[in-house]
């Protein structure tokens, strides 16, 4: 495992980013979306926190730091910034073109449902699916539990972004759980798997464009909505969906998201 060492960048609002909104009802808490190639201090800071994080809950082994922190399996990532300090964040992999790509499949090898969470991949891969991985919140921060929330709202613009139909997350039941307001459904075909060990009961959770309107919470929908608008707003080549001013019925559009390991 490689440790990240601590960082002494501070974030600068506007910097080399992507795109940024703030948080309602968070007092100035912003959410950063950028690409490790385009603020690789920003990547690094998330990084930093990743690492405490899992450290702090014993499931480092479940965060290989190494694999990722040149960057180049990462498609996107989101930052949560508050008073110029990230205090939390998700990375994005994918689209995939084939189900071994995921990481789900380190985590079920072996284990009941293994085949289950292939053909799941497998059968989306069409569509476009991408995985959220290595998402965090600082205990530290003001309100850690609707930082949380934050980052599974995130679903929507990362398929706009990457122009998929899916996203996936694998996590322990009570993060899904606490997800599922967001439009995510824990897949019930496959068995939960013992990772990164005993104590934690991972699942697999998906994310379907074409059902999210009427699976998230009407309030987190609309929350969600004006989100991916200014985070979508700018320029996108090749956007899956024209930005629009009010959210959508998705159920017609056929266009192709802690811890989560």
């Amino acid at each position: 495992m490689t440790v990240i060492s601590e960082s002494q960048y501070k974030y600068e609002s506007g910097v080399k980013t992507l795109s940024t909104v703030v948080i309602s009802r968070l007092d100035g808490v912003e959410l950063v979306l950028s690409t490790p190639s385009a603020d690789g201090g920003l990547w690094e800071e998330y990084l930093h926190g990743a690492y405490e994080s899992y450290c702090r809950h014993g499931a480092q082994a479940a965060l290989d730091v190494s694999a990722v922190r040149e960057g180049t399996s990462t498609s996107l990532f989101y930052a949560l910034v508050e008073g110029g300090r990230v205090v939390g964040g998700v990375r994005a992999q994918g689209p995939y073109t084939c189900a071994s790509q995921s990481h789900a499949l380190v985590e079920w090898a072996g284990n009941a449902g293994y085949v289950q969470v292939r053909d799941a991949i497998a059968a989306r891969v069409p569509g476009g699916v991408v995985e959220m991985k290595s998402a965090w919140v600082s205990p530290n921060a003001l309100r850690p539990q609707q930082l949380a929330g934050a980052l599974a709202r995130v679903a929507l613009p990362t398929m706009e972004r990457l122009h998929s139909r899916y996203v996936m997350a694998t996590a322990a039941d009570h993060v899904l759980a606490r997800w599922e307001s967001s439009g995510g459904r824990v897949d019930p075909s496959v068995p939960a798997t013992a990772y990164p060990d005993s104590r934690y009961h991972t699942r697999i959770m998906w994310w379907d464009r074409r059902t999210l309107h009427a699976d998230a919470d009407p309030i987190v929908w609309r929350r969600m909505w004006t989100e991916h608008d200014a985070l979508c707003r700018s320029s996108v080549p090749g956007a899956a969906l024209p930005v629009q001013s009010q959210p959508p019925a998705f159920g017609d559009i056929s266009v192709e998201l802690p811890l989560v390991s």
